[in-house]
């Protein structure tokens, strides 16, 4: 992450658009996974406020009219106050600069190939989090390509 990203975040968390400061997380809430790092991260000290609104739910739908809702049940969003929506590896490495004791490795990873290094994480993760979706269920996840397994 540049330090012009940062700027922004936390320039955006002072103006306070739409009664909003920090950063909101989307997460999906049928995923344990998520749920987990949710809690996790909620429990934490950070530079900004964080806060976690379950992703394609009215409130969501209500606070961001202009994103792809689907979307966001299959990549980790997060929407900073000023606006700036992150995704997949960038929305992990805003989450993780957010936090002051990852914050120098999030700088350190958020540019050329260690980023795709935090990239091809992302992906893995999200893969694995789509498998817990559909052990959890009896059906194929109906927002993924990923079949439940056979019992």
């Amino acid at each position: 992450m540049s330090s012009a990203m940062a700027h922004a975040i936390v320039a955006g968390g002072r103006r306070g658009q739409s009664g909003q400061t920090g950063l909101t997380v989307l997460y999906d809430e049928r995923c344990p996974l998520c749920r987990r790092l949710k809690s996790w991260l909620g429990g934490q000290r950070t530079l900004v406020p964080v806060e976690f609104v379950a992703a394609d739910s009215p409130p969501a739908h209500q606070r961001f009219p202009g994103l792809d809702h689907v979307r966001t049940t299959t990549v980790l969003t997060v929407v900073a106050a000023d606006g700036a929506v992150y995704e997949g590896e960038r929305a992990w490495m805003v989450c993780a600069w957010a936090l002051p004791s990852w914050n120098s490795m999030a700088e350190s990873f958020s540019t050329g190939k260690r980023l795709r290094l935090v990239r091809l994480a992302a992906a893995m993760i999200d893969g694995y989090r789509h498998r817990l979706i559909a052990a959890s269920t009896s059906e194929p996840c109906d927002r993924c390509t990923v079949a439940a397994p056979r019992g």
